[in-house]
């Protein structure tokens, strides 16, 4: 089903954004170069790639299953709200802190201010954290590229981990960043082609949606529920999700070395600020969920498509582009959701390179080396991230969650206490702080113990198998259970 054109468009998009990457990616004379892009990238492309690198494949292939799905809605827009709040902070409060000194990351701000433990701690944690939810991404790529070619599991990760391991060795952050530029409009101008192709296959095309939609409930927004079991509820948009989204975008490296390649702390406030647009591309891609309801309302899918769907849910959508799109249009769709997975990868092996080199290799390993030879390293370690990322996203084949329910309760345990070390380090000028790798071991372990109780029901003779609170507040509190335990009163009260 799926034809020489399409692979041709598929190819053309590879190789085009492979050449544009490599042109514009300047010269790499050193690490400042390969992770900082020498701090010379203008704002809307640091903005654009941020974008690309939050509408991963997870929203382009997640989020229309949701709306698919027999109870879906529009609740998952909900989030968007603490997107918003969270970048608004980020930029007044965070991004000045950032330019204070030439900061390669936010793990050595809070070296800085908490000693080289805590920087350390921090990037452990952002190992775990960006092996986590990048692989989740890999893995929904996966699930096209398995579709589309008959390949196995295996064979469609290791292809999506090789080309995102080239793009970044091929030129460090610089390319990275171009390559998320043009892979933006990619995404937007493949979700706009499904949109307007699903809406054309209805019999009075946008009323036929519109209808079917408002019948099935598709539209509802907002659920004021105050069960916190309940993940898309507007309590948990407004007050947990912007715990998620300040540690998103102002600790975790995968986000802040975008800012920190900009030319100074204007520009970088601009980056983040504009990328708030792109909270619209999910709005496009529940919108194409309304319609993949509508279109197989009036067309059932065929038995062997609807047991790959009962299978996993959130197969719909690729399901619908190899069996209802032309060809030549289908190549594009593909190569949006292959952008939407390769922009996400080679930034976290981007971020993943960077802090391998410069909080632990060069301090422990090689201190005197020059800048040639840690050149060469930092592509090493692109290379070996790209493996282990690999490996992660094959473990996660196995799992029985939805795409988003899995990509956001995965960082549940790391951007909580992620959170709570970087207020820490904020505090350190007047709070005495201690015990820290206690508080986040302890952050850890309670999150923990709520996704997964029953570890806990021999002990307590309980029988608990759901998580006890919904993953959206597991941030705030992972972020106060490791604030609230390393904390010991301000300076001036201990002397």
């Amino acid at each position: 089903m799926f034809g020489i054109l399409d692979w041709a468009v598929v190819a053309a998009y590879i190789i085009g954004t492979t050449i544009v990457g490599h042109h514009l990616k300047g010269r790499q004379h050193s690490t400042r170069d390969f992770f900082l892009g020498g701090r010379s990238m203008p704002w809307y492309a640091v903005s654009a790639s941020t974008i690309a690198t939050t509408i991963s494949a997870v929203t382009f292939i997640g989020v229309p299953a949701t709306v698919y799905a027999a109870d879906g809605s529009f609740v998952y827009l909900q989030l968007a709200l603490g997107g918003v709040i969270a970048r608004i902070l980020v930029a007044q409060f965070l991004v000045p802190l950032y330019y204070e000194k030439e900061f390669y990351s936010p793990y050595e701000y809070m070296e800085d201010r908490l000693g080289p433990v805590v920087g350390r701690i921090t990037a452990g944690m952002f190992f775990l954290g960006g092996i986590l939810g990048q692989g989740v991404r890999v893995y929904a790529t996966a699930l096209v590229l398995e579709i589309i070619t008959g390949w196995s599991m295996v064979q469609s990760i290791a292809v999506i981990a090789m080309f995102a391991v080239l793009w970044t060795w091929m030129g460090g952050i610089a390319a990275v960043i171009w390559t998320d530029f043009v892979q933006f409009f990619i995404l937007v101008a493949g979700g706009v082609a499904a949109l307007i192709f699903v809406t054309n296959g209805l019999p009075e095309h946008w009323d036929t949606l519109l209808s079917v939609g408002h019948e099935a409930g598709k539209f509802r927004t907002f659920d004021f529920s105050t069960d916190p079991r309940i993940a898309f509820t507007f309590w948990a948009a407004l007050i947990a999700m912007p715990f998620q989204n300040v540690a998103v975008y102002g600790t975790d490296h995968l986000f802040v070395q975008r800012l920190l390649c900009c030319r100074d702390k204007r520009e970088a406030q601009k980056a983040v600020l504009w990328s708030t647009l792109g909270e619209l591309v999910p709005v496009l891609m529940l919108m194409v969920g309304v319609g993949l309801f509508a279109f197989y309302e009036y067309q059932p899918l065929a038995a062997d498509l609807a047991s790959l769907v009962a299978e996993k849910g959130d197969r719909i959508f690729p399901v619908f582009i190899i069996s209802e799109i032309p060809a030549g249009l289908k190549g594009l769709l593909i190569a949006g959701t292959l952008s939407a997975a390769i922009s996400s990868l080679d930034s976290i092996l981007a971020a993943l390179s960077q802090i391998s080199l410069t909080m632990f290799y060069k301090p422990f390993i090689e201190p005197q080396a020059n800048e040639a030879r840690l050149l060469r390293v930092s592509r090493m370690l692109v290379i070996f991230w790209g493996a282990v990322l690999a490996i992660m996203a094959w473990q996660f084949s196995a799992s029985e969650l939805d795409l988003i329910t899995l990509a956001f309760s995965v960082t549940t345990y790391t951007w909580g206490p992620m959170l709570g070390l970087f207020l820490l380090s904020i505090a350190a000028p007047r709070y005495r702080v201690s015990n820290i790798a206690g508080s986040v071991l302890f952050s850890v372990f309670v999150v923990l113990l709520i996704n997964e109780p029953q570890i806990m029901n021999p002990v307590f003779g309980t029988a608990y198998t759901a998580p006890l609170l919904a993953w959206p507040w597991l941030f705030p509190l992972g972020t106060l259970c490791c604030f609230g335990t390393a904390i010991r009163g301000r300076l001036e009260e201990v002397d």
